[in-house]
């Protein structure tokens, strides 16, 4: 009879080779086989019987039979990550194949990761991985960091049997990795070797078991150094096979760039001589681009800031299309989408001359523009004085009426002059699609566009401006508004009423619309700048605001103003009791030095959060 049981050894003590010893015990024989160089094991054999000299000689061969087999298969697996994998020129088919064919050579490996330092991050990126959860690819590593950093760093392989051993091998770890291993599942045993070519660490490969008795041994090491070492090999010399395509091919592109640019410079001269003899007709742009449309036998659309757009016959926005700029003084004026399909070049070639023509009109119409906005402007002038005359009371589509209101439209930013320019002239165009009034003079000054409305009843301008509220954030202009007036006398001040609101907007740092009426306690602070008025509310709330834990009293002081003081609305809004609300108003009074009784005190703490709000908030 004979009773058998493997035990765990201490790897790094382990014989190069099979050991065993024969102890004798009462009518027992015990023997102990040590195969751990090969298994990380001990086979403990305990014989009964007269012929057990003759059973320990059995046992003995079998064990060696068993290991020549493990090392022949092991060598015959290898020979077949060398086809599979080596022999590849492709360094992603290399990274794909890696583990798998780890887990075919070390068949009791449950899991695997190949890991490659990137140079650019400074980090150790999983490439590839197998047997692992989907969010390990986010799981990478400094050099020096867990195991695979340490591995990395010092060039030397690491074997961790027991799931405690592998824990306290990740003494290194950065929080968050610290936080992955915690929530990930521990394997039993981990094998981690580094993988170099000609003393260049490239990475680690590292091999997982999660079987309760699984172990890695030194035969297990040596097997995985020895395919790291193929594998670097293979890496690095498919990494050179492609550079030297990528050289090959940067060399035959640019040979086909200059061939292709020298053809294009010849039809470019032909395409300008054509787009000439079109572009000086006397029509106008749409008719200029329909006749391109019609001789060239393409579909496209063309949109400028001034509002224009044209599409030829048979546009579709459904198809692929490919995008021409057109520029002046570099800044874009005007877009072409063309049809994508066809002889690319060719319409590139075309629609690049084409935005040059169109280039030049644009200026030309920017002139005639610039000198349509000055009539404008001075008509309005005219009418602020107060200049009678019949001409006067209609020009440019405008006619006043009884009520009449002025917005005042500023683009947030500073911009070069012609940047301004075409930006307040893409704003107009884009208030006017808004705007659901007609009757309206737009023009603009300086870096405002000024935009007076006047209809019969007051409701038709409360609707327009309920509209261009909603519609405003998308253009992302600030809005100033002025009150609705009668007479025309009053001109000068509404003006300046829309003016001071968007001064108040872009004070504010915030696009949108504000009418005067609501700017309230901002009427005051015309000439301040944005770091004043924080200043100010800073020097009267800082007690509240400095301090994190002091916040909640703030946000008790905001909740209490914009109650007008009452108790019992601001206690209903905060969700707690009115003596718990006492409580807060009373620390905020021994916090700021006021009293909240007090006139002038409540006063200047309710300016301060209101101006906190609108200019900190």
């Amino acid at each position: 009879m004979i009773r058998l049981q493997d035990f765990d050894v201490d790897i790094e003590n382990a014989p190069q080779s099979l050991d065993h010893s024969i102890t004798r015990a009462g009518g027992s024989v015990l023997l102990v086989v040590d195969h751990s160089h090969f298994t990380a094991k001990q086979t403990r054999f305990e014989i009964f019987g007269n012929e057990s000299a003759l059973i320990v000689a059995e046992i003995l061969q079998i064990v060696r039979d068993e290991v020549i087999s493990m090392q022949s298969k092991t060598v015959s697996m290898l020979a077949s990550v060398n086809a599979a994998v080596i022999n590849s020129l492709d360094d992603n088919e290399i990274v794909d194949n890696v583990l798998r064919e780890v887990m075919h050579v070390l068949p009791h490996s449950d899991a695997g990761v190949f890991r490659l330092f990137d140079e650019d991050s400074g980090y150790l990126v999983p490439v590839s991985y197998d047997g692992l959860p989907d969010d390990y690819r986010d799981y990478r590593l400094q050099p020096n960091e867990s195991v695979s950093g340490e591995v990395f760093t010092t060039g030397r392989p690491s074997i961790h049997n027991g799931r405690q051993n592998i824990i306290d091998a990740h003494r290194v770890m950065r929080p968050e990795n610290q936080s992955f291993m915690e929530r990930s599942q521990i394997s039993n045993a981990l094998l981690c070797v580094p993988v170099m070519a000609e003393g260049k660490r490239l990475g680690t490969l590292t091999t997982l078991c999660f079987s309760r008795d699984g172990a890695f041994s030194a035969f297990d090491r040596e097997v995985l150094e020895s395919l790291a070492a193929q594998v670097a090999i293979a890496y690095q010399r498919s990494l050179a096979y492609k550079n030297a395509l990528a050289t090959s091919d940067r060399l035959e592109a640019m040979r086909s760039d200059l061939a292709r640019k020298n053809a294009e410079l010849d039809r470019a001269v032909q395409l300008h001589d054509t787009l000439l003899r079109i572009f000086s007709t006397s029509g106008g742009l749409h008719d200029q681009l329909a006749m391109v449309a019609k001789l060239f036998n393409v579909e496209f659309r063309f949109e400028n800031v001034l509002g224009m757009d044209y599409h030829s016959s048979n546009w579709s926005s459904e198809r692929e299309v490919l995008q021409q700029v057109v520029e002046v003084a570099e800044a874009p004026v005007g877009y072409f989408h063309f049809d994508a399909s066809g002889d690319a070049s060719f319409r590139s070639a075309l629609f690049g001359t084409l935005a040059a023509f169109v280039a030049l009109d644009f200026v030309r119409d920017m002139s005639r523009v610039n000198a349509l906005n000055a009539s404008k402007k001075a008509y309005f002038q005219d009418l602020a004085e107060g200049i009678e005359g019949g001409a006067l009371r209609s020009q440019f589509g405008f006619r006043p009426d009884r009520f009449s209101q002025i917005l005042v439209a500023t683009p947030p930013g500073e911009r070069a002059l012609v940047g301004t320019q075409l930006a307040l002239h893409r704003h107009e165009v884009e208030l006017l699609n808004v705007s659901k009034l007609t009757n309206a003079l737009v023009f603009h000054d300086r870096e405002q566009i000024v935009m007076l409305f006047s209809t019969a009843t007051i409701s038709a301008l409360e609707k327009n401006l309920a509209v261009l509220s909603e519609a405003i954030s998308t253009v992302g202009v600030c809005v100033g508004v002025s009150d609705v007036y009668e007479q025309i006398d009053l001109q000068s001040a509404a003006y300046a009423q829309a003016t001071n609101a968007a001064a108040c907007l872009l004070r504010r740092g915030r696009p949108g619309l504000l009418t005067h009426r609501d700017m309230g306690i901002e009427i005051l602070l015309s000439g301040r700048d944005r770091q004043d008025i924080l200043r100010f509310t800073r020097q009267v709330l800082d007690p509240l605001l400095s301090d994190q834990k002091h916040r909640v009293l703030y946000q008790t002081l905001f909740h209490y103003v914009r109650e007008g003081k009452s108790a019992r609305r601001t206690a209903e809004t905060l969700e707690i009791h009115t003596n718990t609300l006492y409580q807060r108003l009373a620390r905020i009074e021994a916090l700021t030095g006021r009293n909240i009784a007090d006139a002038a005190d409540f006063t200047l703490l309710s300016v301060a959060c209101q101006l906190h709000v609108a200019y900190a908030d």
